[in-house]
């Protein structure tokens, strides 16, 4: 089996840790442990639990993207062929690595591999997963089932991946790197795809976020994610943005979305310099 490097972002979710990290030690990944400044012990209870983890302890939360793009780094130097990014509230089966690298090997085309994330009692799907993956995906005898977009809870990424698209884009703190992260992979002319045979779990129970926490995923990272996507033009994506502003403000009867909308704005030279970087990278890529 080809080495993989099991990267987890840890934020105040000690209560995880046993089940993901000790699965990703029985799937015989090695462990990356980035703790984001977490102030219930994850970080200690890592070092004195998995002694065997490389445990990066930042001294602030610098968000999902910029924690998992260390991981990434560390993979690239330390001759790692497959990067497996898993979340702390997530674990997966024994057997993953074996099968799910098998498959990239004969899938080169596919930048992003996923299982079929479940609920942690196996009887049903994550719920995002269902509303935005499950039903675009055949559970026939095809290996795998080529998607848009699937959540980052369980990535596996060959190295080819990351050398091609490279890391998170560093503007997304947390929600919607993963959407662009797959809007440059397709970019890139390669595809993302679920493997039907395998599931693993990506427990949401009992969390019910509040609505100023909705407004900003689902307004401010959606609307981030399209000006970023490199597979439209900026021409096209800041009228959809400015009407989406509408919409959503309608919707949710707030101001929310106009004050992220300003924001919005005031970050285009970075949505600029994002959009140039996939440019030059495609430029580059086999005619």
């Amino acid at each position: 089996m080809h080495k993989v490097l099991v990267i987890v972002v840890s934020y105040n979710g000690r209560d995880y840790l046993d089940r993901c990290l000790g699965s990703a030690v029985k799937a015989g990944g090695d462990l990356y442990v980035v703790d984001n400044a977490s102030e219930d012990g994850s970080a200690d209870y890592v070092k004195e639990n998995y002694p065997m983890a490389h445990l990066v302890r930042n001294e602030e939360n610098i968000g999902f993207a910029k924690a998992n793009n260390m991981g990434m780094e560390y993979a690239l130097e330390h001759g790692y062929s497959y990067v497996y990014l898993l979340n702390q509230d997530a674990w997966i089966p024994e057997n993953i690595f074996t099968v799910m690298t098998g498959i990239a090997i004969r899938h080169p085309g596919v930048a992003i591999f996923s299982p079929m994330q479940m609920k942690a009692d196996m009887q049903g799907y994550d719920p995002r997963f269902e509303k935005n993956v499950a039903r675009r995906v055949s559970t026939s005898d095809n290996e795998v089932s080529i998607v848009p977009y699937v959540m980052a809870a369980h990535w596996l990424l060959p190295r080819r991946t990351i050398e091609t698209v490279g890391g998170f884009a560093p503007i997304f703190p947390m929600y919607g790197e993963d959407e662009n992260y797959c809007d440059r992979a397709r970019h890139m002319r390669m595809n993302v795809a679920i493997v039907p045979s395998v599931s693993a779990v990506h427990d949401r129970a009992l969390r019910e976020d509040p609505m100023e926490k909705r407004i900003y995923r689902d307004y401010y990272m959606g609307s981030l994610r399209r000006l970023c996507d490199v597979n439209l033009t900026i021409a096209l994506c800041i009228p959809y943005v400015f009407i989406f502003t509408i919409v959503k403000s309608i919707r949710y009867r707030s101001l929310q979305p106009w004050k992220s909308f300003v924001t919005l704005m005031k970050q285009l030279p970075e949505v600029m310099r994002i959009r140039k970087e996939s440019l030059e990278r495609h430029a580059f890529l086999p005619r």
